[in-house]
């Protein structure tokens, strides 16, 4: 058996297309653990209505702590051998889980991440800045995120540093360097942020947590904000050439990606801020 753990927090839009996927899939033998994460809105009602359907789903639930902590607690009660971690706005080929774990057959295999990752709203203006390859063949090489891996390693290991916010789950890298290897034929669909709100926000996290891995001297972040301050115009538009020329989607420079790139820069500054003077990494 395997145990798929999901970390919500507020994923009422979301998260019965995720387990309506995972119930699709070819491989059955799992188990899904959910782990709320203090979500305000109806998410635990549609959970708990589809469980009633499915066995397989089992709920907990935590003060709001961020999906580091999530999914630890989802570890320690998890039946299963190896773990996978899923977030709530995911969809997947009916394969996945499958071509997922295969090489965990291996012994000197812990852990794999997926191949592809595609935005899945990509119609949405906002998500279409964002990006629609999230992860590409040729990129995940590069990926240090753990999708599946064995659950002892994980334990003994102490699991993920909620520290790291956004990129938790790239614990075992940031304190080991250790990264996982891509098991072939498993996409992915994801979600991208569909408003300015939510691009601002998700910006806003992944900045506090990207200064938990960096300068721990405030006086010196702060200058390094006042810098990043000063310099934004040009920053700005520097950037936005450069993510329009990614994506070769010209027609969305103007206004659009401009756009999308001052909400995301200022998104991230205000990550930086919160995280100096609060020392908060998660949303």
């Amino acid at each position: 058996m395997i145990s798929i753990i999901i970390p919500t927090y507020n994923e009422e839009k979301d998260i019965l297309d995720c387990l309506k996927s995972l119930e699709r899939q070819t491989y059955k033998n799992f188990e899904i653990i959910i782990i709320d994460d203090g979500s305000t809105d109806e998410t635990i009602k549609k959970i708990r209505e589809f469980s009633k359907k499915d066995r397989k789903i089992r709920i907990l639930n935590q003060k709001h702590k961020g999906p580091g902590a999530a999914r630890n607690l989802g570890a320690k009660y998890a039946k299963g051998e190896i773990l996978i971690f899923v977030d709530a706005d995911m969809t997947f080929d009916k394969d996945y889980i499958k071509n997922l774990i295969n090489p965990l057959e291996k012994k000197e295999i812990i852990g794999t991440t997926h191949e592809t990752e595609i935005a899945k709203n990509i119609k949405n203006i906002w998500s279409n800045c964002w990006g629609r390859i999230r992860v590409s063949k040729k990129g995940a090489k590069k990926v240090k995120i753990f999708r599946a891996i064995k659950k002892d390693f994980f334990l003994k290991r102490g699991g993920f540093d909620p520290k790291y916010g956004y990129a938790d789950d790239q614990t075992f890298w940031f304190k080991y360097r250790i990264k996982p290897i891509v098991a072939k034929n498993t996409i992915c669909y994801h979600k991208n942020p569909e408003t300015l709100k939510s691009v601002y926000n998700q910006s806003r996290w992944i900045g506090s947590s990207s200064l938990s891995r960096w300068l721990k001297i405030p006086i010196i972040n702060w200058l390094v904000v006042g810098v990043l301050f000063v310099i934004s115009p040009p920053l700005i538009i520097i950037l936005a050439i450069k993510k329009t020329l990614k994506t070769k989607n010209y027609k969305i420079f103007f206004p659009w990606m401009l756009i999308f790139t001052t909400v995301r820069y200022f998104g991230t500054l205000a990550g930086y801020k919160r995280k100096i003077l609060r020392g908060i990494n998660f949303r």
